[in-house]
């Protein structure tokens, strides 16, 4: 990306933290505290009125996150004119004050600017506002076509304004003028903020109706999911939320040091609780740092796309230590994002007390890194098959891989030992215990399928039993993954019914249910009847003699390796047992002259089609030998 695009995404990226700030505070109720604070003992009309303001001003911050960089450029100008017009009152207020408690100065010392001093501090802050102000001020101008000389005298028109009390009060001291100066000062900059916000409001629906039309076209054009999509790669929404986080929790930290540096004790969530999470200043900062970063649903966001980015490096260190490049095996920080943010959201996170959310984080935690070793698992597994389907001979692959299945097998162990030694028998536990034991269990069936393609590699001899034994191990992998697919639904059901239970965590175990239980058992049962029907349909088959093999003298048509056992089909060809096993389970036709193979007992229609075939192939050959004999002719 050049230097200009990555200014832009800069740009876009920190225009839009503050309505992420708006939204956070609005959520957790701190927002102007001091007009309008949240009481519980309130009235339901000043609740209604409070409930209301909020919700205005959460609906400004959520419409300005999805604003256009010129359209906040636009909004943080009129911010930024409010506030400089606030400042330039309050600090001519400040100098007419000042210049009333030296009434006693006599007139010819006043006609001396005796208070230089203050009138030059004044003066040149007065001017810096004013200069600060037209700039802002000519961000919506730009394009208005302005002449230069106009643009000089409205720029010098709001420097008159600003230092107008000082300049005033200093030559003239007009008694009357100097309490109502700071207001008068004022009046030719909000005039023009006034014409500009009018000018705004006055386009606000033709712009919302614009919006909406745009919308709505590109949804029928490319679908909602693409255009989802493309406003959250327009946004930058990762990067957005990650940058709210870090300048959230880097604030927080510097309050919370501060306050030890000047001996000042913080308001910190844990100062009471038990020596468990007590230890220590900064593990108390530490625990409360981590507790505030999820105590309201856009916090909790900015938290999950930290999580993400970081698993999303260790995905990547994953892959190259395994040697894996492709694209599926990069998405481990989606995948982390999506699973933090929905167990979150089942255990209810940002409405636990602080002590059960640094706990519940905690745990949370712990099935997250359970779940991430099945990922990291499903990335392994392609390369250690791959390996040694292709009778590789590099060592340092095969150690590579070999390394990171020995890691899947003793960090599950190493974790479930320390959980069972520091915790007592939970549903939680037992749900991370059985996340480490499958895993465990799926690199033990990755490395025995490896063992076996490895034991082939180095065999002179066709393997006809090879194909059994894989099937034997995956499908024994399988029914115990099937098994602990059950339990862990028992157990989120245990969950649910006598711990926390919520319409979030039904929804997932409906969704658990049928993917991980009704869908896998559907289509295990497939494949058992699949290989079932073919193993009928192959023992249906005489198998050949060692005679009839000698006078062949062939290799099998599918796998073009020598036959030492085969099966005879009945137009007379010679197959591997396996390899036409594996052929009936797509169709049921000779690999070479598509004659059906397997006829069940009484079933005329394929004697029927056979027949038909062939006359119809005696017809064409027939022709054809007309057709040339008339050549011939």
């Amino acid at each position: 990306m050049s230097w200009p695009g990555r200014l832009e995404t800069a740009l876009s990226v920190i225009l839009r933290v503050p309505p992420l700030f708006l939204l956070d505070s609005v959520l957790n109720k701190s927002f102007l505290a001091f007009l309008f604070p949240y009481d519980p003992a309130m009235s339901w009309q000043q609740f209604i009125t409070w409930f209301l303001f909020m919700a205005l001003v959460f609906l400004i911050g959520l419409v300005m996150f999805v604003m256009s960089i010129r359209q906040l450029l636009r909004i943080y100008s009129y911010v930024v004119n409010i506030v400089v017009l606030g400042l330039s009152y309050w600090w001519n207020h400040s100098f007419i004050i000042e210049v009333q408690d030296e009434d006693d100065v006599v007139e010819e010392d006043r006609m001396t600017f005796p208070r230089r001093d203050v009138v030059y501090k004044h003066f040149f802050a007065q001017f810096f506002l004013a200069w600060l102000f037209y700039m802002a001020w000519d961000i919506r101008r730009s394009s208005d076509g302005l002449s230069n000389f106009t643009k000089s005298a409205m720029q010098a028109a709001v420097h008159l304004s600003f230092i107008s009390p000082i300049v005033v009060d200093g030559l003239l001291n007009i008694g009357f003028y100097r309490g109502w100066s700071p207001a008068i000062a004022i009046v030719y900059p909000v005039m023009h903020i006034s014409h500009d916000i009018l000018d705004s409001l006055s386009n606000v629906y033709f712009s919302c109706k614009r919006m909406y039309n745009i919308v709505r076209v590109t949804v029928s054009a490319i679908g909602i999911q693409a255009f989802i999509e493309d406003q959250w790669m327009r946004l930058h929404v990762p990067k957005v939320l990650r940058i709210f986080f870090i300048t959230r929790v880097s604030y927080q930290l510097t309050v919370y040091i501060s306050s030890i540096y000047y001996d000042t004790p913080p308001k910190m969530h844990f100062e009471n609780a038990t020596e468990e999470y007590k230890h220590e200043n900064f593990t108390l900062i530490f625990q409360n740092l981590l507790v505030r970063s999820c105590e309201t649903f856009v916090s909790l966001l900015g938290t999950t796309s930290v999580v993400s980015y970081i698993a999303h490096y260790i995905g990547l260190i994953m892959a190259f230590c395994v040697g894996s490049d492709t694209e599926e095996d990069r998405n481990m920080g989606t995948v982390s994002a999506i699973l933090f943010f929905l167990l979150a959201l089942q255990t209810g996170l940002t409405g636990l007390e602080p002590v059960k959310r640094l706990v519940r984080l905690y745990r949370n935690f712990a099935l997250l890194s359970a779940a991430i070793l099945h990922f990291i698992h499903s990335m392994v597994n392609p390369v250690l098959l791959a390996l040694s389907a292709s009778h590789s001979t590099a060592v340092r692959k095969h150690l590579r891989v070999l390394a990171m299945c020995a890691f899947l097998v003793i960090y599950p162990v190493c974790l479930v030992t320390y959980l069972w030694q520091h915790h007592s028998a939970s549903p939680w536990l037992l749900a991370v215990t059985a996340f480490s034991i499958e895993v465990i269990i799926k690199v033990i069936v990755s490395l025995m399928v490896y063992t076996l393609f490895m034991i082939d590699s180095y065999r002179d001899s066709f393997w006809e039993k090879l194909d059994d034994y894989i099937y034997y191990i995956q499908s024994t992998g399988n029914t115990i993954e099937f098994l602990f697919g059950i339990f862990m639904f028992c157990n989120g059901g245990w969950i649910m019914v006598f711990e926390s239970g919520g319409a979030i965590r039904a929804v997932m175990m409906c969704v658990h249910a049928y993917l991980n239980i009704f869908v896998q058992a559907k289509e295990g049962w497939k494949v058992f009847m699949k290989r079932r029907t073919a193993v009928n349909k192959i023992n249906s088959l005489r198998e050949a003699t060692k005679e009839e093999l000698e006078a062949f003298n062939d290799v099998c048509a599918i796998c073009y390796q020598e036959l030492k056992t085969a099966r005879v089909t009945r137009c007379n060809h010679y197959y591997h047992s396996v390899c036409l096993r594996k052929w009936l389970y797509v169709q049921d036709n000779c690999p070479l002259c598509h004659e059906v193979l397997y006829k069940p007992p009484g079933d005329q229609n394929g004697t029927a089609n056979t027949s038909s075939r062939n006359m119809d192939e005696a017809n064409q050959n027939d022709i054809g030998n007309a057709n040339r004999e008339q050549e011939d002719l």
